[in-house]
């Protein structure tokens, strides 16, 4: 599996699951076109390497994030002085890229 693919199908799995719609494991599964197997093995490597707050709820019948937020994936741009300031108002905070990123809303 390529990268991006790989990338794509968390993307796809974070809408999901902020969505409160994957249902259960072997129909979210089916969505992200993967085994279950592998799906337990993914939601396991978000949770513990990238501390990810994910959660079974019986009663939605779907995974979610008992913390409100969401996976950030993708290239930050460094900002210039002179471009932070116009954003930031004034305050000056380096940029960075990032992977993976679990920010609260």
């Amino acid at each position: 599996m390529s990268l991006c693919q790989y990338l794509n199908r968390i993307e796809r799995l974070d809408a999901l699951i902020r969505r409160k719609s994957t249902g259960p494991p072997k129909e979210l599964a089916r969505k992200l076109d993967i085994s279950e197997r592998w799906l337990y093995k993914l939601l396991g490597e978000l949770r513990e390497e990238l501390d990810c707050p994910i959660e079974y709820d019986q009663y939605v019948r779907s995974y979610v994030y008992s913390v409100k937020g969401k996976m950030v994936i993708g290239f930050q741009k460094n900002l210039s002085k002179e471009e932070m300031r116009q954003t930031m108002g004034g305050s000056y905070r380096k940029n960075s890229c990032c992977i993976y990123l679990f920010s609260d809303l």
